[in-house]
């Protein structure tokens, strides 16, 4: 082999090892880029579990309170139905002159996954 052809072959070789090189240089942006993403998904996913804790706390409150309401009749709310009939048996039944809670405006269903 001749001294050019040396040359040339290791021109060849050169040129070969700058675009590998230029590949592997944008490999490392791209997977920084990507690297950068994931821990994005990764914040965004804490927020989401934080967010669907707080949720299913909200809900467990919401039913219980519907669940409160359920010892109530329709007659309890009532003008007058809670006046106590004497003055004796205030301390006996918790103080009956306070009415009690009313039911609640707002119902949310939480079976149905579609709205």
């Amino acid at each position: 082999m001749s001294l050019e052809e040396q040359i040339l072959c290791k021109r060849r070789e050169l040129a070969a090892l700058k675009r590998i090189t230029g590949l592997t240089e944008e490999t490392k942006l791209q997977l920084d880029e990507l690297a950068g993403q994931v821990r994005q998904m990764q914040s965004n996913a804490e927020t989401v579990s934080e967010v669907m804790r707080n949720w299913n706390s909200i809900m467990r409150s919401i039913s219980q309170a519907g669940l409160s309401l359920l010892q109530y009749a329709d007659g309890d709310y009532e003008v007058g139905a809670w006046a106590p009939e004497d003055d004796n048996n205030d301390e006996e039944r918790g103080n009956p002159t306070e009415p009690p809670l009313p039911e609640t405006l707002v119902r949310i269903r939480v079976d149905e996954t579609d709205q």
